[in-house]
């Protein structure tokens, strides 16, 4: 009995595979730019917002967010390399790092959508504030103040990355789920072939 290995020999790669896999790159890149140009403007950040607050209750509030600064960095650079590792084992067909992309793939989305929406229940949280402390500038005032150290680019910039990191997490994912990509993480089994004459196998006198 002889049988045929067809996963012997490479198996093309889909065009949705391979879509999902540029795509998963392409996040990872976004997210190392995202992360560049966080570190080189932290520190006008933090300038524009001690600032903002001189002189009111929330002096010297802004001395926290280099930690937070740092924190960011760290989870950034783990979504990168989180990120990368999936890129790779989805090329390569594994259908573990395809049911990963999809569920650590969307928690980072609901992530950086949900970072979006905070900056809401931020607003709020500062206008309770300002109850309490009238000399406190208004929400549209200290992010005017905070962004004064920074380029005029700087917010449109970091807001496109961030929806364009998004639209390429949820693209890998919708590509990955199309019917074209199914085939290629399914597991291939052997196939029985009958035996050739003239082989030596079952049923044939081996060849002189």
């Amino acid at each position: 009995m002889a049988f045929a290995d067809p996963a012997s020999g490479p198996r093309a790669r889909p065009s949705t595979v391979n879509l999902a896999v540029y795509l998963l790159y392409a996040a990872a890149g976004i997210e190392l730019i995202n992360i560049i140009i966080s570190l080189a403007y932290a520190g006008a950040l933090t300038d524009g917002a001690k600032k903002a607050v001189a002189g009111t209750s929330q002096e010297g509030a802004g001395l926290g967010q280099g930690a937070t600064g740092t924190i960011t960095v760290i989870v950034g650079v783990l979504i990168i390399v989180l990120l990368g590792l999936l890129a790779v084992y989805v090329g390569k067909g594994k259908q573990v790092a395809r049911i990963l992309t999809w569920v650590l793939g969307g928690i980072a989305a609901c992530c950086t959508v949900a970072a979006f929406g905070s900056s809401v229940l931020v607003k709020s949280s500062w206008e309770t504030l300002r109850k309490d402390d009238p000399k406190l500038p208004t929400w549209d005032q200290y992010n005017e103040l905070l962004y004064s150290e920074v380029p005029s680019w700087y917010q449109p910039v970091t807001t496109i990355l961030g929806v364009l990191l998004i639209l390429a997490i949820l693209g890998a994912i919708v590509a990955l789920a199309l019917p074209p990509s199914h085939p290629y993480f399914r597991k291939v089994e052997a196939q029985w072939e009958p035996p050739v004459p003239g082989s030596g196998g079952p049923g044939y006198p081996p060849t002189a």
